[in-house]
């Protein structure tokens, strides 16, 4: 029964999320199944993306341990940075692999917000696969030291909902601006480096989202909590970087959308029907 309601808090707030994406896109939607093909690529891609990930925990965590507990506290920092440094390029470059791989040649990419649209839905199947994991995994693992009801509890009403929410959406920003710059070069004809600076910012968003959690956990373990959030300034500096990184990704829809070949079709087409007098509107 876990498993079954964990995929529904998982892919439900996932595939709305899908929904509200899609439809942003307001002048030539994508077909629904290149769409699904997207998604599911990106739920494939995390587990590649989480192998990776604890092949660099492995290597880089005891070295972050040791340096710690040697009391080495500004080089522990230094080298966590660099680790959730690199886990956190390794999921958006597998996100991106996925995505340019399935689009590259395929001919419904033909505006810029289409790359957006792309990267989002992959981003949004791959943090429904993360989030159905930490969902179980915060189930099985508050069973050690709580009931099964407090278990229940912390892992659908905090860990799901928090996910959800937040995680997701993260996702969906760190992704949305790869997929800005990927259609850039794909689309605008620009150099394809300008795909690798879009991985590299996107990266360093995702990372600054991750450290603030991390620091959390290290510097402020005791907060007082509410609901599902520690309230401490790490917190609200979590916060402020995951509204940045909304209000980039808004700003990229936007711009692209503005230069979207349709839109001006569609300007062209009112004006054409507009009575003399009136202003032309187009969606």
């Amino acid at each position: 029964m876990i498993p079954v309601l964990a995929i529904l808090a998982a892919f439900v707030p996932a595939v709305l999320w899908v929904w509200f994406f899609y439809t942003r896109d307001r002048y030539e939607r994508e077909p629904k199944a290149l769409i699904l093909k997207l998604f599911l690529w990106g739920l494939l891609a995390g587990p590649w993306a989480g192998g990776l990930n604890d092949v660099v925990r492995g290597i880089l965590g005891p070295i972050v341990e040791e340096a710690g507990t040697s009391g080495l506290i500004p080089l522990a920092v230094s080298l966590m940075v660099v680790m959730v440094g690199v886990l956190a390029l390794n999921e958006e470059t597998m996100k991106y692999l996925v995505t340019t791989n399935s689009v590259r040649t395929d001919p419904n990419f033909n505006e810029v917000v289409d790359g957006m649209i792309y990267m989002s839905t992959a981003a949004l199947g791959f943090a429904a696969g993360e989030n159905f994991f930490y969902v179980v995994r915060s189930y099985v693992g508050g069973l050690e030291d709580a009931s099964r009801g407090a278990a229940f509890a912390f892992a659908f009403g905090n860990v799901a909902v928090f996910r959800a929410l937040f995680n997701t959406i993260g996702h969906v920003t760190y992704s949305g601006i790869v997929g800005y710059f990927l259609a850039q070069h794909l689309i605008g004809k620009r150099p394809g480096r300008i795909g690798l600076w879009g991985i590299l910012l996107a990266a360093r968003v995702h990372t600054s989202w991750n450290l603030s959690w991390w620091f959390q956990g290290v510097f402020a373990p005791n907060v007082r909590s509410f609901w599902f959030v520690d309230l401490s300034w790490y917190f609200v500096a979590a916060m402020l970087i995951e509204a940045s990184g909304i209000g980039l990704y808004l700003l990229l829809l936007r711009r692209s959308l503005a230069a979207s070949p349709f839109r001006a079709r569609q300007l062209a087409a009112a004006t054409a029907q507009t009575p003399a007098g009136e202003t032309p509107k187009a969606g």
